[in-house]
């Protein structure tokens, strides 16, 4: 009876042997298969993750750049003269370009990170005469303010870019000023038209 119950035993043994070929190396596989391609999912998302953020941060250096030059040349001690100055004819007077102070200014400008990489930022900066208009608040009428100071509007224009990138700012200041009048004429266009 002993001898019956070892040969069951090694029938069931040697049945289970014949079903169980190469079924854990083929689960192994498609698991493996399955997590590749979960990782790469993960790592294209990480990388799309990181070039939004580069992108955001190129983004707000320019802003602040052109921002930046924008607020330098409209606190400079010359700002009237400069505005003067771009009057270059009385009829639709072209930009005037606008000298940045020094290489000093253009160090300034640019971006190095803890890595030693720098992200060199350009700048140009523009002033246009608009046109003549009567100053806001006025109450003088067009008689009376013929041979008085009229308000001359000005853009002052900054436009920031990166090397090797798309980002790019152009910020405009409008500006008011009390000039003699000149009977002069501009023509300003409204960024991002």
């Amino acid at each position: 009876m002993l001898v019956k119950r070892n040969e069951k035993h090694a029938m069931r043994n040697q049945f289970f042997h014949k079903k169980q070929q190469g079924a854990a190396l083929a689960i192994s596989l498609i698991l493996l298969v399955a997590m590749t391609i979960l990782g790469v999912a993960t790592l294209n998302g990480t990388r799309l993750a990181e070039k939004v953020s580069s992108n955001a941060q190129q983004k707000a250096i320019v802003y602040e750049t052109a921002e930046s030059i924008i607020n330098s040349i409209s606190t400079s001690a010359d700002f009237t003269d400069r505005l003067y100055a771009s009057l270059t004819s009385k009829f639709d007077p072209p930009p005037v370009l606008q000298v940045i102070d020094s290489a000093e200014m253009s160090e300034e400008l640019d971006q190095t990170n803890l890595l030693g990489t720098s992200v060199d930022v350009n700048v140009e900066a523009e002033i246009q005469f608009c046109a003549e208009k009567a100053q806001e608040g006025s109450d003088l009428s067009a008689d009376e303010s013929a041979d008085s100071n009229i308000g001359y509007h000005f853009d002052v224009r900054a436009t920031s870019t990166i090397d090797n990138s798309r980002a790019r700012a152009e910020h405009v200041l409008r500006v008011e000023e009390s000039f003699p009048r000149r009977g002069a004429t501009g023509d300003c266009y409204t960024p991002g038209t």
